[in-house]
């Protein structure tokens, strides 16, 4: 067996609502030996196309995927058709993707995360999600692939600057939770044999060198660096019985994995926009939603203002200071 990865983030630009980092899981059987030659888009043609279609599950950079706002259609049936099996319950801070939260809440992160629900699909058809289920299960099963694993790191605003606050730099921050996803899904894996895996990133920040990161993360294990320059940076290494090559490149989202890391990335961010933007309307009634940008969310945050010193919300609660 050998294993593909990719890992993808979503809100990195925004100062409100949290930073997602998702992470995909593929395992491949015996028939896929040269990981660098495995094309995932070729192998699930009959299911996956690389842009919206009507006949085919949407799998790509989630900015072309969610093309229109306020419309979660095609993200939904993304997460839906893929990681049914996987027994999610949405929103993620109360799922199996499990959050980043350490022994705290999410109501002493953030109040809006508490308590909040909605019903599943928001806006894909259920008889289409069906249908693009069943594809994409036949078109793994006939391909020797399967989507095994799905992790996401969930920073809510406080969570994501207490990390800033400790290290200083916001690329570093998502160099950081994105190698620490890393781990915990290499970890996860059975490695009672040895096994080949491919790790794809999206770079972190225009970054270009991340050998000292992964000496950090992975302290036991020596990294060759094979490239480093702006379209990729790769490094070879053995993680216990695991061979492992991990890769960080520039439009990442080329790689299957990957994309389909940052579609669940951005639906979990847009889900927690619904609850940060619910919470507020309660509290400041007419207020229009927000997405969480620099421009709009300076707007959004002298409306809700008053709202906020009545609840004795901190700012650094409320805000992501960079």
């Amino acid at each position: 067996m050998a294993y593909l990865i990719g890992i993808d983030e979503a809100g990195y630009g925004p100062n409100l609502g949290p930073l997602v980092i998702g992470g995909t899981v593929w395992q491949l059987d015996d028939r896929h030996e040269d990981l660098d030659g495995v094309e995932l888009y070729d192998l699930l043609k009959d299911a996956i196309a690389r842009k919206p279609s009507r006949k085919h599950l949407a799998i790509a950079d989630s900015k072309v995927v969610y093309g229109k706002r306020d419309d979660l259609s095609l993200l939904e049936e993304a997460v839906l058709a893929t990681g049914d099996h996987l027994s999610h319950v949405h929103p993620i801070w109360q799922g199996c993707c499990e959050p980043d939260l350490g022994d705290e809440l999410p109501q002493d992160l953030a109040p809006w995360y508490t308590g909040w629900e909605h019903s599943c699909p928001l806006h894909a058809a259920g008889e289409t999600v069906s249908e693009r289920k069943t594809q994409f299960d036949g078109a793994c099963q006939s391909s020797g692939v399967s989507l095994a694993q799905v992790r996401s790191l969930f920073l809510t605003e406080k969570a994501y600057n207490e990390r800033l606050a400790r290290i200083g730099n916001k690329s570093t921050v998502l160099s950081h939770a994105s190698l620490g996803l890393v781990r915990r899904l290499l970890e996860e894996l059975d490695a009672t044999s040895p096994q080949a895996v491919r790790i794809v990133c999206d770079k972190h920040g225009g970054r270009d060198y991340y050998a000292g990161l992964l000496q950090h993360f992975f302290p036991d294990t020596w990294w060759q660096i094979q490239e480093e320059s702006r379209g990729v940076s790769r490094y070879v290494g053995e993680v216990g019985s695991l061979e492992v090559s991990i890769e960080f490149r520039s439009k990442g989202e080329g790689f299957l994995p990957t994309a389909l890391a940052s579609i669940y990335a951005k639906f979990h961010r847009e889900v927690a926009m619904r609850a940060i933007n619910a919470y507020w309307a309660r509290h400041v009634p007419g207020i229009a939603e927000t997405a969480g940008y620099p421009l709009d969310a300076a707007r959004f945050a002298q409306e809700t203002e008053a709202s906020r010193k009545e609840l004795k919300i901190p700012w650094d609660t409320f805000w992501r200071l960079k």
